[in-house]
């Protein structure tokens, strides 16, 4: 029996890796390295430590401590918070999925950035939030869900997971979690290993709004 929805953030909830990804394009280039949105788009959901390291290898190079310590803040600092905004429908949707299920979140962000979306547009929606600020070991890796499934108190078949991108997704199916996946920024080809794909919000909302009725 479904007893909780965890929820990715980035690219789920809020329409925000366009900035997200420039911001760190703009960090990037500062330390000599020149990416794409897009290659930010597929490593989405790990968290800052394992994102620079993966960036550092493409390019050849290897960081040192102190890209890992600074280049998070950079980034934060380049992004422009203000521009990012709940998808449309989705405080509603959460409003009523509330009424039906625990709800927990899962972010590779920063505790900051992700405190900052939920404080703005999600306060007293969440039982769990874990971000990337609290784990050694962030998406690919299952450590995250299995972590909301501790503090959630659940198994994993009562779960299931809402995501967008790869990395997430390959967490989830690694803690043994059912993933739904939604393709708010890459094409469905490139999510494909999720349970289920659903072309866009629309799709996602009338998906949960099927699960209330079972």
């Amino acid at each position: 029996m479904l007893k909780a929805i965890i929820f990715d953030v980035d690219g789920v909830l809020v329409d925000s890796m366009p900035f997200q990804a420039e911001a760190w394009v703009k960090t990037f280039k500062e330390v000599g390295i020149n990416i794409t949105r897009e290659d930010i788009y597929e490593l989405e959901g790990s968290n800052n430590k394992k994102l620079i390291e993966l960036i550092f290898e493409k390019a050849g190079k290897e960081p040192e401590p102190w890209h890992l310590e600074q280049l998070p803040e950079k980034k934060r600092e380049a992004l422009e918070f203000d521009r990012i905004k709940p998808y449309e429908g989705i405080t509603n949707c959460l409003e009523v999925l509330k009424r039906h299920f625990k709800l927990a979140l899962v972010s590779g962000s920063h505790n900051d950035t992700v405190n900052k979306i939920v404080n703005k547009y999600f306060s007293n929606y969440f039982d769990v939030i874990i971000t990337g600020s609290d784990l050694e070991r962030g998406k690919p890796n299952p450590d995250p869900y299995l972590k909301a499934l501790e503090k959630l108190d659940l198994t994993k078949n009562e779960c299931i997971v809402i995501e967008n991108a790869p990395m997430g997704i390959t967490a989830a199916k690694r803690a043994g979690l059912y993933c739904v996946a939604v393709a708010s920024m890459l094409e469905p080809e490139k999510i494909e290993h999720a349970d289920l794909v659903l072309e866009d919000h629309a799709a996602l909302f009338k998906y949960l709004k099927s699960l209330i009725a079972k």
